[in-house]
């Protein structure tokens, strides 16, 4: 293959690769249609107030930075409960 050929190709595997990236950010704007409140209140729930002495940290994972993507209640439902998040 000469040199010419492989910038062609460079060039063409590149668009294709933005294209397909354009794509996934579309698809993905799709998908976030609404956000945990949005969807809470269309379900007729309220958001709660909680104060200081309410929730009780049981553990700190290791590399924690305090972003919360997710929760859910652990198997003895008496516990909120995060995921580790690997980097």
């Amino acid at each position: 293959m000469s040199v010419a050929e492989l910038k062609e190709r460079h060039i063409a595997a590149k668009a294709t690769v933005n294209g397909l990236r354009e794509r996934l950010k579309q698809r993905r704007q799709a998908l976030l249609d609404t956000n945990v409140v949005g969807y809470a209140n269309s379900h007729g729930k309220t958001a709660i107030s909680l104060g200081a002495t309410d929730l009780v940290c049981c553990r700190t994972m290791l590399g924690h930075t305090g972003k919360v993507y997710s929760m859910d209640w652990a198997p003895e439902r008496n516990r909120i409960v995060l995921p580790k998040m690997g980097v």
